[in-house]
């Protein structure tokens, strides 16, 4: 580790601003994965239909991972997560926009990758089928995004501040031993 006091206290803000461009990268890449399978394969309604279905698992699995994770940390100060973003920004400018658009462009991929889930199957030639998607498969797609991408922005913002939070820590802790 560097013997660099500046260092050490960037740390935590560092490795939470790559921690959250990985799992977003991550979220967008599975969730986009799975919805270029009917596409690429080209397989049958039923296969179509269990690859909807996974996807809305895979993001209500993702909100309650997360919920899961925050049950054993104490809560955050509010002042501390409205200006998480701001105080990045202060460490590294640059690294704290590339976060902040990968942050952002998460639930616009989510969004993309479930149109393209739900496109086939709300246009389908079966009218009752298109109907069927319309009425019963659109709703809990709807909900798991919204409730998946308040969860994914609140997360975020969370890790910068619980990884700032850490940072003034360390800033108060070295300039205490400081000559000691």
């Amino acid at each position: 580790m560097s013997s660099d006091p500046r260092t050490l206290v960037e740390a935590p803000v560092r490795s939470a601003l790559a921690g959250v461009m990985g799992r977003g990268i991550a979220l967008a890449g599975v969730v986009g994965a799975l919805a270029l399978v009917p596409m690429l394969a080209h397989p049958e309604t039923a296969v179509r239909d269990g690859v909807a279905i996974a996807v809305v698992l895979v993001l209500f699995g993702y909100v309650v991972a997360v919920h899961a994770a925050r049950l054993g940390r104490p809560r955050l100060p509010e002042e501390a997560r409205e200006r998480a973003w701001e105080r990045a920004k202060e460490i590294d400018r640059d690294e704290a926009a590339v976060g902040l658009v990968v942050t952002g462009w998460v639930p616009v991929a989510l969004f993309l990758a479930m149109g393209l889930l739900l496109w086939p199957h709300l246009t389908d030639p079966n009218p009752a089928l298109a109907a069927a998607w319309t009425v019963l498969g659109l709703p809990p797609m709807a909900m798991a995004w919204m409730v998946a991408t308040t969860t994914w922005l609140d997360a975020c913002r969370d890790d910068l501040a619980r990884a700032e939070l850490e940072a003034d820590l360390r800033f108060r802790s070295y300039w205490a031993n400081v000559g000691r």
